[in-house]
């Protein structure tokens, strides 16, 4: 039989085709591994991605979180400042109950809050840095209020201030702590209403003229006007003590003699003109009497004259007097106030004395050093005092003119009396006259702060 060549070798396939086969295997093996690699690649780059998306939504939750809480606790300062504010409304003697700087315990509002850890606190502090609240009633105060809410603390602030709201005294021509005495055929004449405390009385004769006059006792004389009972209210603070504190003195030893006691006499007394003294920009002087009695005589005044413990304190003569600005207080005092031989005309030629220096023009406009001039008593402002007041004839006949508010103790007139309003003082309300109950938040003052 005849062998094909190669006959004892098997049948295989073509070399060629299965060096083909083998290169096709190889390439389907190395495609598998590609496409592993592929997917294991993308299922990293989709992990990473979640894991990226993941990370950064909880970073944006747990921000949202923190600004929240943060808004929160802003809201909790904020409440915590106006509760603050009602709760020393409510207590006339917070600031002897309190301590300057000192925080109070966190107050816990959580079940209000929705918060286990939501709470306020606050601190108070003088506005004067003199480490005492009661010191003074008319001190304005800074407010600290802290909130708590989750994670956040937030702190704000204001000043909390008084001295803008008139005392009832300011709304009256005539404020008497005790008796209103008419005597001699004398009348009391108001454009505001009088309020007195006790009595209207008269051991002779005489008569009040007024919208209104008030009094919880005795009407012992004719009254033109409307009468109804009242309610006056003694101050329960020290009104010398508020002009003194803030004040210039005037030394006793530094004034001339005047009929036998010191006094302020020939003299132009302002915020640029002191002849006792350096002047002081407010236009605020006081003097210490100790015991002896004061004339005021012959001068023009445009200041704030605080007087303690004389004997007496007697206006007399020509006085040009007016309070700083034209509104406030002229006079405050303890002593007893006499308004005696008021003349009508402050007059240079007569007097030998110069009233409208450069340094301090009349009205702001008119000066000169000559010897020339005359100018019209007049009293602009409030006159008051813890004692009494007496109102003797004025040189003229005429009666007394006083334009602002007269408050005393008593009020004993043996001469007429005029009272012209000055409104101005219910809006430009002076210091110590100012009801130290009532408190606001001054505007501009609200700030958010660190946390202290």
């Amino acid at each position: 039989m005849i062998q094909s060549p190669n006959s004892d070798r098997l049948p295989t396939r073509p070399r060629r085709t299965w060096r083909r086969s083998w290169r096709r295997k190889l390439r389907r093996k190395s495609r598998r591994g590609y496409l592993y690699v592929a997917v294991l690649f993308t299922s990293l780059i989709v992990a990473g991605a979640i894991a990226t998306a993941i990370s950064l939504d909880t970073a944006r939750i747990k921000s949202q979180n923190a600004a929240a809480d943060r808004g929160s606790a802003i809201r909790m300062a904020e409440t915590e400042l106006h509760r603050i504010s009602m709760m020393l409304a409510a207590d006339p003697n917070w600031r002897d109950n309190l301590n300057d700087s000192e925080t109070s315990d966190w107050i816990t509002y959580g079940p209000v809050m929705g918060a286990d850890n939501a709470a306020g606190r606050f601190t108070i502090i003088d506005a004067d840095r003199d480490g005492d609240l009661a010191d003074d009633v008319f001190d304005d105060s800074q407010i600290i209020a802290q909130g708590r809410f989750g994670a956040a603390q937030a702190a704000v602030s204001a000043i909390l201030e008084t001295g803008f709201a008139p005392l009832d005294w300011l709304r009256y021509g005539a404020t008497t702590f005790d008796d209103l005495q008419v005597d001699y055929g004398a009348a009391i004449v108001s454009e505001n209403p009088i309020q007195v405390f006790d009595d209207c009385q008269t051991y002779t004769t005489g008569s009040a003229t007024t919208s209104r006059l008030e009094c919880s006792g005795r009407f012992e004389f004719p009254v033109f006007g409307d009468t109804a009972g009242s309610d006056v209210r003694r101050p329960d603070f020290d009104v010398v003590e508020q002009y003194e504190n803030v004040g210039t003195e005037i030394p006793l030893g530094l004034l001339p003699i005047y009929d036998g006691n010191p006094a302020i006499h020939l003299a132009v007394l302002s915020q640029s003109t002191n002849p006792y003294g350096v002047a002081d920009p407010n236009g605020i002087y006081w003097i210490n009497a100790r015991g002896q009695a004061i004339t005021i005589v012959n001068s023009r005044i445009e200041a704030t004259l605080a007087v303690r413990g004389a004997s007496s304190v007697t206006l007399t003569g020509a006085l040009a007097w007016e309070a700083p600005g034209g509104v406030g207080a002229m006079l405050v005092t303890n002593s007893r106030v006499r308004f005696s031989a008021i003349a009508p005309t402050l007059d240079e030629n007569n007097l030998g004395a110069n009233f409208n220096p450069p340094a301090t023009p009349y009205r702001g406009i008119d000066s000169n050093l000559s010897l020339s001039d005359q100018y019209p008593t007049e009293f602009r402002g409030i006159v008051y005092s813890s004692n009494d007041i007496n109102v003797y004839a004025t040189t003229s006949g005429a009666p007394l003119a006083i334009t602002g508010s007269v408050i005393c103790n008593d009020l004993v007139l043996y001469h007429s009396l005029l009272i012209r309003s000055l409104d101005e003082l219910l809006t430009n309300v002076p210091r110590g006259f100012a009801d130290p109950t009532q408190q606001r938040f001054r505007i501009g003052t609200f700030r958010r702060i660190a946390n202290p």
